[in-house]
């Protein structure tokens, strides 16, 4: 197997065993991500893992793959831990959502915790990770999650990086 198809069954296996299982922090009744199982099942999740060349270039095109690829919505893409800290990454995603939103793609950075970074350099650190989903589906998620008891341990910091950031996006260049 290359190192990129080994990255790829690194975060599906991630997927399964962290981002899709009930979790300690929310009392084991939801997963980190409560609605990931069913978009799996569903086939609606594909896994891309960078290798070579521009990462911004990479980061660009698959999160427009995943605008025209209906049957999709969620792609993760998968890269070096040392990626989370290139200069300019972040404001570089968060351009891009403003280009995106409008055609209901929104993303985000993080690390895909639980794993061990194959990359050369990576010492066994987690991937750094952009996840691309369809921001419709996550706000209709967000309201339902909401109404129940899954952000209630969330630090408050968490809370407006993640949903209210996502909101006033949502607002600002697009979707209501």
């Amino acid at each position: 197997m290359s190192i990129h198809e080994e990255v790829e069954l690194d975060l599906w296996t991630w997927i399964h065993e962290f981002v899709t299982v009930p979790n300690a922090f929310y009392d084991n009744k939801f997963a980190p991500c409560p609605y990931a199982a069913k978009a799996v099942e569903s086939a609606t999740v594909d896994v891309v893992a960078w290798d070579s060349g521009d990462v911004r270039a990479f980061i660009r095109g698959h999160a427009v793959g995943l605008r025209d690829a209906p049957h999709l919505t969620t792609r993760v893409m998968g890269f070096p831990p040392r990626m989370q800290h290139a200069w300019g990454i972040s404001e570089f995603v968060e351009e891009l959502n403003a280009e995106l939103i409008a055609d209901d793609v929104f993303l985000n950075t993080g690390i895909a915790k639980t794993t061990k970074g194959r990359y050369p350099g990576s010492l066994s650190k987690p991937y750094f990770i952009v996840v691309a989903n369809s921001l419709a589906a996550v706000l209709r998620g967000a309201g339902s999650l909401a109404k129940s008891s899954y952000y209630k341990d969330w630090p408050r910091s968490h809370y407006e990086i993640v949903v209210e950031r996502r909101a006033r996006m949502a607002r600002r260049y697009g979707v209501t």
